[in-house]
């Protein structure tokens, strides 16, 4: 089964580096109780902590029986991630 998101994505743009992490932190606080997908089109490079933050809003939706998806990744953001260890689809699948 699909699911359909009835909100509009979280689309974060820029750095999402150690500046960013309360900002993105607070806009995920923001879709709590609902399936979340985070359009990452203009992120132009992702750092650990937002990674870390992107890890943990997963985990608290799957936790809470709702989707948490991350689509339109650019190339130099999959590989930063990929230096730390992780992909998207990691993050979404529960196994980080």
């Amino acid at each position: 089964m699909t699911r359909c998101f009835v909100t509009e994505p979280l689309c974060p743009d820029g750095k999402l580096d150690v500046t960013a992490a309360p900002g993105l932190h607070a806009s995920l606080l923001g879709c709590d109780g609902r399936d979340v997908q985070v359009d990452m089109t203009g992120v132009t490079s992702i750092g650990a902590l937002c990674l870390q933050t992107l890890i943990a809003a997963a985990r608290s939706a799957r936790d809470n029986n709702h989707d948490f998806q991350i689509s339109n990744t650019s190339d130099q953001v999959l590989a930063q991630m990929a230096a730390m260890g992780m992909t998207p689809e990691l993050i979404v699948e529960g196994c980080a």
